[in-house]
């Protein structure tokens, strides 16, 4: 698998994945009816918009094909792992092993956290497999509802 740094020629790849991997990551935690205010347009102007020098997206490739995207915001000495989406059909098969392993080398520097839904226990899991620890720090959001997220870092 190739990780590629994403630039204005991958907008459209960064639009459909994103929106396509998050409404199959939260489909099962999310009201249907803020799922489907999703867009691919949606998804790709955020991209347009956010590139500067501290956020950084990526590509994942395999092959020919894109498998999924990560977005990364760093902030002083922080490296926050603002999104990581892999496609539904590309899950559990090492793809974000690979994605973290990428995110730690490199972005060792800097003191790396992310945020995720207190009930998602697969992410929570996934980010403990991978040395990253519950801080303690909680924050509300709303999508739909309030939610809950919890803070991890390495």
């Amino acid at each position: 698998m190739e990780i590629i740094v994403a630039n204005l020629a991958h907008a459209d790849i960064i639009g459909k994945i994103h929106a396509r991997a998050w409404k199959q990551a939260y489909r099962d935690l999310f009201p249907a009816e803020y799922l489907n205010q999703e867009s691919e347009q949606k998804r790709k102007e955020e991209f347009l918009n956010s590139r500067n020098r501290n956020n950084h997206y990526y590509v994942m490739l395999e092959e020919d094909t894109y498998v999924g995207m990560f977005k990364i915001t760093l902030f002083g000495d922080t490296c926050e792992i603002s999104s990581i989406y892999i496609l539904d059909e590309y899950c559990h098969k090492g793809y974000g092993s690979i994605c973290m392993n990428y995110i730690k080398s490199k972005y060792s520097k800097y003191k790396i956290v992310l945020w995720t839904l207190e009930m998602n226990w697969n992410a929570r899991n996934f980010y403990e497999k991978h040395h990253f620890y519950d801080t303690g720090e909680r924050r509300i959001i709303y999508r739909g509802r309030q939610y809950i997220q919890v803070q991890y870092a390495l």
